[in-house]
């Protein structure tokens, strides 16, 4: 470890010396900015959330590092209304927008991801949420609901991710080390300079634990480095890489008697199929990914970020009936130009730009001898392109009125070859495609802003999403050339704002989203997971987010009180997801609930900060039962969960810091699952979470 500070901080040393010549500003602040000063990316607007015509979720450094001490994305991700993320075993992420997982066992399909500009999400419509170290985060932006004219497919929503932000004219080091019950254990060291006109943050976590059931153990091996350096004063160029060495074991779902009996236990063995400790289930998954980005300001009127990209993932699945093993390397590219019209009478930024994305995949499934590949069953190939071509206007219309137009065209294309193995003998290789055709996407949205506190919106936008690679090419192998893609339209209403000297803030979204081809998620006796196409659904809901501040932004500053932070709040899920016009086989399931939706989720918490440097964070969360199948004839059990931080965080002279904290999960010791398998063959549903744990770090920094 010494010998790691040692060359970490000589190559600091060497980046900091780089003469540039315009210092990159320091991380945002939005922890403690009131609502009106909150400044948001979401539409390349660039502008106050108050005057963003949009559902945008924010989480700051506070949300992702200090309330909750497992180092993992999910509870954080779970406190913002409409967004749901599971884990059904540890590393294996679910995440849905809105519902946008209805279709998907496991990952993070129908919804966009991007760091600064640069896409995460592949050519295939596929993001590798697990690849990432909540650690190594310093902010996430949600956008809510359908985001195609400027994101292109997609119909769930748009993530916006950032690093971790480096204080102008300061150098630092942090060391952190965490431990927990099941064998958890963590250590993590993150470096920065903002010295020389630069910015630069090098970061590397490790993560392990033995888990909380048999055969779910996880060891994961996180770096990343980010760079921005503003060569001109015109001209900034950044960069991102991140690397992943993840391995988890898949301890596979159980039936309700199973769970009930013992939630602890793997999926056993069958008459026909052996258990996944027998066959020694999981994920074994590297990724690497390196982008460069390039934004010049001609002037105070035009400017332009365009960005490149190149990843490669080595992936390999022993599973209880095959072992599936896979190389994929993508590629691609963004650029948006944003131009400030010379106008006094009504003023219009216009943002237009275009995304290409290419992925290759070679995949071979084998048998699996006990987590060892057998012989080969399939060998094929798989080609994935999409490409997007975006404007957007935005004007300042006479009274307080904002106008936000949108228009995309998207497409996406399919290439597969099959070749032929030994069990088949000399056949030639089996050559499809899957074009689907061009859509055109638009969004309207109209904004008005009533005083400095309050601003309502109404927005129109249409979503589209085609099947992603491992929708056309399930995990059994094939190409599934009958599926068609999703498309929908979406109506919204929002209204956010703050009162009682900004010490309440409210935000209040209602909307519609009609989707038509809905694809949903079937699995054969085996439990290969295969894809269908379910007619339309009807999605309905309501999103409010709340806070009460009990210290006025006067009194929590000034030196001679005791807290800083006083704030109660609270995040409301309302949801109606329905069938229309849905035949499985002879049953006519319309009219049936969508399976995997909450009808309602609350979520609750209380955060206290004291200037001694003391915090605590308490945070409740609700679930009422929702169907786990499309028949609607097996319900979930009500989730209460119950978590807890309580830490001292206390500076050492002028430029040491340490923070010291412990944390509770599942506190009530409730027996639930954490991400249910949806049309589960078998009944197994169940995917139990650890029961009650405990969690106790240390973070020590220093700066000069």
């Amino acid at each position: 470890m010494l010998n790691r500070l040692l060359l970490i901080a000589l190559f600091f040393h060497v980046l900091s010396q780089v003469p540039l010549y315009a210092q990159t500003p320091s991380s945002s602040l939005e922890d403690t900015l009131q609502l009106n000063e909150v400044v948001v990316r979401g539409y390349a607007t660039n502008r106050r959330l108050l005057e963003t015509p949009a559902s945008v979720g924010l989480l700051t450094r506070r949300d992702l590092n200090q309330r909750f001490g497992t180092p993992t994305l999910v509870p954080a991700l779970n406190t913002l209304p409409g967004v749901r993320a599971d884990e059904r075993s540890p590393g294996s992420y679910r995440l849905a927008i809105r519902g946008s997982a209805i279709r998907s066992p496991f990952g993070v399909r129908n919804i966009k991801t991007y760091w600064n500009e640069l896409p995460l999400t592949d050519a295939g419509g596929n993001t590798p949420l697990n690849a990432l170290d909540v650690r190594a985060l310093g902010r996430i932006e949600v956008i809510k609901g359908p985001s195609g004219s400027l994101y292109g497919a997609g119909t769930g929503g748009t993530i916006l991710f950032s690093g971790l932000g480096v204080p102008a004219g300061k150098s630092s080091v942090e060391v952190s080390a965490l431990g927990g019950n099941y064998g958890l254990y963590g250590n993590g060291i993150s470096v920065q300079t903002g010295k020389n006109n630069s910015a630069i943050s090098l970061t590397y976590n490790h993560l392990q634990s033995d888990g909380y059931r048999d055969q779910s153990a996880v060891v994961r091996d996180n770096l990343s480095l980010i760079g921005s350096f503003a060569v001109s004063p015109k001209r900034t160029v950044s960069v991102l890489a991140l690397y992943s060495d993840l391995h988890y074991q898949t301890p596979g779902g159980l039936n309700e008697a199973q769970f009930r009996a013992n939630p602890r236990a793997s999926r056993p063995a069958t008459a026909t199929l052996p258990s996944s400790a027998d066959q020694q289930a999981g994920i074994y998954q590297k990724v690497g990914y390196l982008g460069f980005s390039h934004e010049y300001r001609w002037n105070d009127r035009i400017q332009n970020t365009t960005v490149i990209y190149g990843s490669t993932t080595d992936f390999a699945n022993p599973f209880i009936t095959n072992y599936e093993k896979r190389a994929d390397q993508g590629l691609g590219g963004r650029t948006i130009t944003q131009i400030r019209l010379a106008t006094t009478s009504i003023p219009t930024v216009v943002t237009v730009g275009a995304e290409y994305l290419r992925n290759f995949t070679v995949d071979r499934n084998f048998g699996n001898r006990r987590g060892t590949a057998d012989t080969i069953q399939t060998d094929e190939e798989l080609t994935a392109r999409q490409s997007t071509v975006f404007l957007q206007t935005e004007s300042e219309l006479p009274a307080h009125f904002r106008l936000t137009a949108g228009l995309s065209r998207n497409e996406v294309r399919y290439g597969f070859t099959r070749f032929p193995t030994r069990a088949v003998g000399a056949l030639p290789a089996t050559l499809l495609a899957r074009d689907f055709s061009p859509v055109w996407l638009p969004r309207i949205a109209l904004l008005r802003t009533f005083g400095q506190n309050v601003s309502a919106f109404v927005s129109i936008s249409t979503g589209y999403s085609a099947p992603s690679s491992q929708e056309v090419r399930p995990s059994a192998g094939g190409f599934n050339t009958t599926l068609n893609p999703e498309r929908g339209t979406s109506y919204e209403v929002g209204l956010r704002g703050s009162a009682l000297k900004s010490k309440l803030r409210f935000d209040v979204a209602v909307y519609q989203f009609q989707l038509r081809e809905t694809i949903v998620r079937r699995s054969d006796a085996a439990g290969a997971e295969f894809f269908v196409n379910a007619g339309r659904t009807d999605q309905r809901g309501l999103e409010a987010q709340l806070s009460y501040d009990f210290l006025s932004p006067a009194y929590s500053s000034s030196p001679s009180r005791l807290f800083s932070l006083l704030r109660l709040w609270n995040s409301l899920t309302l949801t109606n997801y329905r069938f229309r016009d849905y035949q499985q086989g002879s049953a006519d399931l319309s009219n049936n609930k969508v399976p995997g939706v909450a009808p309602t989720t609350n979520v609750t918490g209380f955060d206290a900060e004291t200037k001694t440097g003391l915090y605590a964070h308490v945070t409740y969360q609700f679930l009422n039962q929702f169907s786990l199948n499309d028949a609607n004839t097996v319900l979930s059990d009500p989730t209460q969960l119950l978590q807890a931080t309580l830490g001292f965080r206390h500076a050492l002279g002028k430029s040491w810091l340490v923070d010291v904290y412990a944390s509770g999960d599942n506190l009530l010791n409730r027996t639930y699952s954490l991400g249910y398998d949806l049309n589960a063959v078998g009944n197994r549903y169940y995917n139990a979470a650890p029961a009650r744990n405990g969690i106790g770090g240390v973070r020590l920094s220093v700066k000069w």
